[in-house]
């Protein structure tokens, strides 16, 4: 019994025995590391090249855009409407303020053979505009080729104050934003003071925030260079031209070699204007249009259709033509043949109204 006890105990220590061995064993395979897995070397950054281009300095440089109304270069188009200011030409009125600063500037006939201008104000703006006058008819023929600019002025007929409602643009006049009686010398004219000015800035953002968009592209055509004059052709000397805008009022320019500019004048004397000794224009076109009267009596102009047209400039004239087919549609000066977009020279532009050409 003795021998039999002892031969167990012995068996159940070598089975302890061979589990502790086997627990070892089992605890070692599930605990040691596993050798490092060797990664792959990483690839090398691939550089991006810059797209190539026949010049390289091209992507780096944007191309310059012109103006809409002046043809200048600039590396920015302004991003805003034009303000359409409408400016009193009677003797009392002058100096007027802002039309050195004006893109464009259209000279209409009014009563009493005076006439008037649209002042059109988009790449630079000055302090103020003025003295402001009354709406006419061919001014919403005008205005309605820029789109939905802001217009400026100081009242209107019924008959004109209903085609102003229907109009593409957004109205401002006394009492809106910018406008302010000067007290001085504008308004020392008994019968008719000619103190309503408006200062440029707040009017355009007025109009801005009640739905004027941004001017784009008239399809106008500018070019630095002058185009060729044929040898002998047709009034090739434009060095000086005389517009009969009616019997009282005749506007006259002549050109300023040193500056490649004309200077205005009016029935023979000097035009001047606030802060400029005398106005200049890159550009003088004339348009044979249609005068008659109004259902009020008045003298009208309307500058729908088509038409001859002269253009001065570089100190050289050039038969053209004219065409606004519709009323937004914008005007457009073209060639001789009516067929190709005219090129001015960049600049400013006056443009005139009479019902014929000079000689």
């Amino acid at each position: 019994m003795f021998r039999l006890l002892t031969r167990y105990r012995l068996v159940a220590g070598l089975v302890v025995g061979a589990l502790v061995v086997l627990l070892a064993v089992v605890t070692i395979l599930l605990t040691r590391d596993d050798p490092p897995v060797e990664q792959p070397p990483p690839e090398p950054a691939v550089e991006q090249q810059p797209e190539e281009t026949d010049d390289p300095d091209e992507a780096a440089v944007p191309e310059p855009a012109r103006l809409p109304l002046t043809g200048m270069l600039v590396d920015d188009l302004p991003q805003r409407p034009a303000l359409i200011v409408k400016v009193s030409n009677s003797p009392e009125a002058r100096p007027q303020s802002g039309l050195a600063e004006a893109d464009l500037v259209i000279e209409e006939l009014t009563e009493g053979g005076i006439t008037r201008f649209m002042a059109v104000f988009h790449s630079q703006l000055p302090e103020v505009a003025g003295p402001v006058r009354s709406a006419r008819p061919v001014d919403v023929q005008l205005f309605s080729g820029f789109g939905r600019p802001g217009f400026a002025y100081s009242g209107a007929r019924d008959e004109v104050r209903d085609l102003l409602s229907r109009a593409p643009a957004v109205l401002i006049t006394e009492g809106g934003p910018g406008f302010f009686r000067d007290r001085g010398a504008h308004a020392s004219h008994p019968f008719a003071p000619h103190n309503l000015f408006v200062e440029v800035e707040p009017a355009l953002a007025g109009a801005a925030a009640d739905g004027a968009q941004p001017l784009t592209d008239l399809g106008w055509a500018f070019n630095e260079d002058p185009p060729s004059v044929p040898e002998g052709g047709e009034g090739s000397d434009g060095t000086s031209i005389e517009i009969a805008m009616s019997a009282a009022y005749r506007t006259s320019w002549s050109y300023d070699q040193p500056t490649g500019l004309y200077r205005r004048s009016q029935n023979g004397s000097a035009f001047e204007v606030a802060g400029e000794p005398r106005v200049g224009a890159a550009n003088v076109v004339v348009l044979e249009v249609t005068h008659y009267i109004g259902a009020s009596g008045y003298p009208e102009t309307s500058v729908l259709g088509e038409g001859a047209a002269v253009v001065l400039r570089d100190g050289q004239r050039y038969p053209a033509r004219w065409s606004k087919p519709s009323e937004i549609a914008p005007l457009r000066i073209l060639d001789a043949d009516g067929r190709e977009p005219f090129p001015l020279k960049p600049g400013p532009t006056w443009l005139h109204l009479p019902d014929h050409l000079p000689d």
